[in-house]
C-alpha cells in the first residue's frame, strides 16, 4: 500500500487519540519510535496547525452504545468556532426524524478545548442506530451511523464481514444484498476486519464515500479495522481518526488492532503498550474480543515469545479473535498458537464480496456469533467433522413482502424463508404502518419487539425464529385483528429416525423406514370449527401423511375441518423420502389462516447399513 510522508507521526497521534478516548490508557501516551513504520517521519500537522473540525468519538468505525434516557459521551474538535451549539440524533431513512440531545451549559467551551461532552438522550428515543449531528456556530459535524440507542444484552450478536476488496476486477461494488440479509439476522454490532477497498481501486476517495453509504445501510453500528489495502489517511477521514481503539458493547469489550503484513504489530511497540494498558483495567469483568486485519493472530505470538500468553488471555478475559482473510479457517493454520491461547475462539470468515481472492468462492459470506455469559454460539455447519463452523453464504435467507412497506398500509404481510440447513433464531424485520386510529399494533405469526410512534406512521420491529430449511408467514397491522384457528399441534416421534437406503432397478435412490414413525396430533381448542391444511416437512422435503381412522391414501396436503374440541392424528409417510442425515427439525405447518409458523421437533436422521 502506498504511504504518504509523515504517516508514522500520524499514527502516533492516532494512538494518542485512542488514549484520550479510552480512560484506561490515558497515562503515558505513546511517542514516535523508529520501529513502527519504515517511512520517514515529518512534524505532524495536527501539532503545529489549528485543528481541523473533526468528530473524534463516536464515529462510523468506533460507535457508541447508549440506552434511552442514558448519557452519551462525545469528543469533537471545532477550533475557535462560536455561536449556537446543538446536538442531535438523526434518522436518515424512512420516516426521517431528529431527536435533540441535552448538553451541559459549558458544552461549547468543552468542544473548543477538546474535552469530552456528556449528552443526555431522551427516554422516548426509539431503539436503532443514528447519525450524530454536532453544530457549533458555522461548524457542522455529522458522524454517520455511529450511535446505537438501545439496551444491550444479555445476548450480544456479532456479525463478521471480511475482506471485500471492492474495486478489484471481481468486485466492482459492494454487495448490497448483504445489507438486507444481515439486517434480517438482527446483529448488535458488525465487526469488519479491513480491506474494504482494493489497492487497485480507480477512485479511492469515491470508493470510501461509497463504503460509508454501504456501512450506514446496516441496522447495527460497525467496528472496523484498517487493512493493508485501505489507505490510512482516507480510513482516518471516513471511519475513525485512529486505526486502533476500543468500544464497550454490553458485557463485551471490542479492541481494534492495526496489524497487517505492511504494519506488523510485532514491530509496533507503541501500539502493543497501549493495548496492554487498555486490557489491564483492574476489576473489569467484560469479555474481550479482538478485531484485526492480519489473518495470523500475531499478538498471541508476541505474548508467547514473552512467556505471558496464558496470563494475558486470562487477565483480559480474551474470548474471541476476529481475523481478516479471504476464506474460512480450516482449523489447521495457527492451530498450535490458538490452542495455547485456549479457551480463545479464533474466527476467520470467507470474503464478503464476489471477489475470488485466495480460494474464495465468489459468493459473499458473513458469520454470526452470539455471545452470552462468556460463551459463544455459531449457527452453521462445520467445515469438516469436529472442525470449525463454516461462514454463511449470502442468498439463502429471504423476506417477501406481500404489501407495500412504505407507511401507506395499515396491514403488511410477509413470508420469511430460511434455506440454510441450520436453524436461525432472533431474526428481525422492520415494518412501517399507516397510523390510522390510536389502537395498538398487533402481530400474528411473529412477535412485536418494538413499536415507535412517528406521527402519521408506526414503525414496528418484528422478531421471529426460522427452523432449518423452514419458513414463516406473519401479518402486522393496526385496527381490527383477524381471527386465527386455535389448533394445538403436538409431535410424537423418536429423537432418532433410523432409515435404510434403497435403490430401484432404474437407479432411483431414496430412504425408507419400516420401524420409525412420526405422528402429529391436532386439537381444536376453540369453540368454533376450524379449517386448516397441515404440512409436514423434514430437511426442506414435504412428507406425505395419512389421517388415522380416516379412509384415503397418503397426501402432502389435506384440507381438514376440525369441530370444536376435536382431535385428529396424522401419520407421516416415511416409506420413500429424500432427506439428508444429521440433526434436523421435523416441522408442522397449519396453513389456512392469515399467518402460520412451524411447530418443530428436533430429530437425528441416521442411515442404517444393511
Amino acid at each position: 500500500m502506498a504511504r504518504t510522508p509523515g504517516s508514522r507521526g500520524s499514527l502516533a497521534i492516532a494512538i494518542a487519540l485512542a488514549a484520550l478516548i479510552n480512560p484506561a490508557s490515558r497515562a503515558d501516551p505513546p511517542k514516535p519510535t523508529g520501529g513502527s513504520d519504515r517511512t520517514a517521519s515529518t512534524a505532524p500537522a495536527a501539532i503545529t496547525e489549528p485543528p481541523v473540525p473533526l468528530l473524534v468519538v463516536p464515529t462510523l468505525g468506533r460507535p457508541a452504545f447508549v440506552e434511552p434516557g442514558g448519557a452519551l459521551n462525545i469528543i469533537a474538535q471545532v477550533g475557535e468556532a462560536d455561536g449556537p451549539t446543538t446536538f442531535a440524533l438523526l434518522e436518515r431513512g424512512f420516516p426521517p426524524h431528529r431527536h435533540e440531545l441535552t448538553a451541559p451549559e459549558d458544552a461549547r467551551e468543552r468542544l473548543r478545548t477538546g474535552q469530552p461532552v456528556r449528552l443526555d438522550v431522551p427516554a422516548n428515543v426509539p431503539e436503532q442506530t443514528y447519525d450524530l449531528a454536532v453544530e457549533c456556530g458555522a461548524v457542522q459535524l455529522v458522524g454517520r451511523h455511529c450511535v446505537a440507542v438501545g439496551k444491550v444484552g444479555p445476548r450480544v450478536r456479532l456479525v463478521h464481514l471480511s475482506n471485500m476488496n471492492v474495486g478489484e476486477l471481481g468486485a466492482p461494488d459492494f454487495d448490497w444484498r448483504l445489507v438486507e440479509e444481515v439486517n434480517l439476522v438482527s446483529p448488535t454490532l458488525l465487526v469488519v476486519t479491513g480491506d474494504l477497498l482494493d489497492a487497485t481501486h480507480e477512485g479511492p476517495e469515491r470508493g470510501w464515500e461509497r463504503a460509508v453509504e454501504f456501512l450506514s445501510r446496516f441496522d447495527a453500528p460497525t467496528l472496523v479495522a484498517c487493512g493493508d489495502h485501505d489507505d490510512l489517511t482516507l480510513y482516518s477521514r471516513f471511519l475513525a481518526p485512529s486505526p486502533v481503539g476500543s468500544v464497550s458493547v454490553g458485557g463485551l469489550r471490542g479492541v481494534v488492532l492495526f496489524d497487517s503484513p505492511s504494519h506488523p504489530i510485532a514491530e509496533d511497540t507503541d501500539q502493543a503498550a497501549w493495548l496492554e494498558r487498555t486490557l489491564a483495567v483492574p476489576g473489569d469483568e467484560r469479555t474481550t474480543f479482538i478485531v484485526s486485519h492480519d489473518e495470523a493472530p500475531n499478538l498471541l505470538d508476541v505474548w508467547e515469545r514473552r512467556g505471558v500468553l496464558a496470563a494475558m488471555v486470562k487477565a483480559s478475559r480474551l474470548g474471541l479473535w476476529f481475523a481478516g482473510g479471504h476464506h474460512d479457517w480450516d482449523g489447521v493454520e495457527y492451530a498450535r498458537l490458538v490452542g495455547a491461547a485456549a479457551p480463545l475462539l479464533y474466527l476467520r470468515t470467507q470474503q464478503s464480496s464476489p471477489a475470488t481472492r485466495d480460494g474464495a468462492e465468489g459468493v459473499s459470506h458473513y458469520r454470526v456469533v452470539d455471545v452470552m455469559e462468556g460463551r459463544a454460539w455459531l449457527p452453521g455447519r462445520a467445515v469438516r467433522p469436529d472442525g470449525p463452523v463454516a461462514s454463511i453464504a449470502a442468498g439463502r435467507l429471504h423476506v417477501f413482502l406481500h404489501d407495500a412497506n412504505d407507511g401507506t398500509q395499515d396491514r403488511v404481510a410477509f413470508t420469511a424463508i430460511n434455506n440454510h440447513p441450520f436453524r436461525l433464531d432472533g431474526l428481525n424485520v422492520r415494518i412501517v404502518l399507516r397510523r390510522g386510529d390510536d389502537a395498538a399494533p398487533w402481530c400474528l405469526g411473529a412477535a412485536l419487539a418494538q413499536v415507535a410512534d412517528h406521527g402519521a406512521y408506526r414503525v414496528c420491529r418484528v422478531r421471529f425464529d426460522l427452523p432449518d430449511k423452514g419458513a414463516l408467514r406473519a401479518v402486522v397491522g393496526c385496527g381490527p385483528k383477524p381471527a386465527m384457528p386455535d389448533v394445538e399441534v403436538a409431535i410424537d416421534t423418536p429423537s432418532t429416525l433410523r432409515l435404510r437406503r434403497e435403490v430401484t432397478e432404474e437407479g432411483l435412490a431414496y430412504l425408507t423406514a419400516s420401524d420409525a414413525f412420526a405422528l402429529v396430533n391436532l386439537r381444536n381448542r376453540g369453540t368454533e370449527p376450524a379449517t386448516v391444511t397441515p404440512l409436514i416437512r423434514l430437511d426442506g422435503e414435504s412428507l406425505g401423511y395419512t389421517v388415522l381412522e380416516e379412509p384415503g391414501p397418503a397426501a402432502i396436503a389435506y384440507r381438514l375441518r376440525l369441530g370444536a374440541g376435536q382431535v385428529v392424528t396424522l401419520q407421516a409417510d416415511l416409506s420413500a423420502i429424500r432427506v439428508g442425515v444429521g440433526r434436523q427439525d421435523l416441522q408442522v405447518y397449519l396453513r389456512g389462516g392469515p399467518a402460520w409458523r412451524a411447530v418443530c421437533q428436533p430429530v437425528d436422521v441416521v442411515v442404517q447399513s444393511r
